[in-house]
């Protein structure tokens, strides 16, 4: 299969960070998952558009309203967009220049060279998007995370669903209940795999196979291109959705994937 038809999510947490590298998770998906969108972005490629204002501080294209915000994470972009909120709009021009270099640097190298959370700005995310599709995404509270992979489940399940021509009726699709993101979130730091490519429906359930990585990879070198199916990952759990019901479930295959590790 290629990797232009590969519908599957990747979530791998780095706890000391509290950085995801995620693949199948877009800026869609934050949007409509967290609960309050940030006040203010600040983009950490330099000026890269003529259509958003520029901090004369830092030289770098900012956005202050609401908004444009929702249309800037919404919108398709031809470049990679990188981005790091902040709470006030002065809030950047305290910056030194040693700070500023070190948002180029984190724009640049994908990476910062302290913690993502400045201080001063006192952002809650860093928003990188990665040359192979993926994502990394910091988040000061990793609760965060779990809204937004919340609502890419519940796009990837509408997708599988719209893409079985044998149904013809629309359906609504709930949130995922809490339990079992949490469930699932616990899984990140083995590498979560949800794969809706290789779903089915059975008695009138779609039935979505979750796989952890056998050799957890450094999380680096994550290859979406790479053909996994039954190579490098482990079957661990079936996501389940009742197309008539409407409820969500979780069969738990292996239950000491889903124990705290030492």
């Amino acid at each position: 299969m290629s990797r232009l038809q590969r519908r599957y999510i990747y979530a791998n947490l780095e706890k000391i960070d509290n950085l995801v590298f995620a693949y199948g998770i877009d800026q869609s998906d934050f949007v409509h998952g967290i609960k309050r969108l940030p006040s203010n972005l600040v983009s950490l490629v330099g000026v890269d558009d003529d259509v958003h204002a520029v901090n004369a501080h830092t030289g770098l294209n900012v956005i202050n309203d609401e908004n444009d915000i929702r249309r800037f994470l919404l919108q398709s972009h031809t470049e990679q967009v990188k981005w790091m909120d902040y709470d006030e709009v002065g809030d950047l021009d305290f910056l030194t220049a040693t700070e500023i270099a070190e948002l180029l640097y984190l724009g640049h190298m994908n990476r910062p060279i302290r913690s993502p959370f400045n201080y001063k700005l006192r952002n809650h995310y860093v928003f990188l998007e990665q040359r192979n599709g993926g994502i990394k995404l910091y988040c000061y509270y990793l609760s965060a995370f779990s809204h937004v992979l919340n609502a890419s489940i519940l796009r990837h399940t509408l997708a599988a669903y719209r893409g079985r021509r044998m149904f013809m009726r629309t359906i609504s699709v709930p949130r995922v209940p809490e339990p079992i993101i949490k469930q699932l979130m616990h899984l990140m730091s083995d590498g979560l795999f949800i794969y809706f490519d290789q779903s089915m429906v059975r008695q009138r359930q779609l039935l979505v196979p979750v796989h952890t990585e056998i050799a957890n990879d450094d999380i680096e070198v994550f290859d979406p291109a790479r053909n996994d199916d039954g190579q490098h990952t482990h079957n661990v759990a079936t996501l389940t959705f009742n197309l008539v019901s409407s409820q969500w479930g979780l069969t738990i295959h292996d239950a000491k994937a889903f124990e705290d590790h030492l």
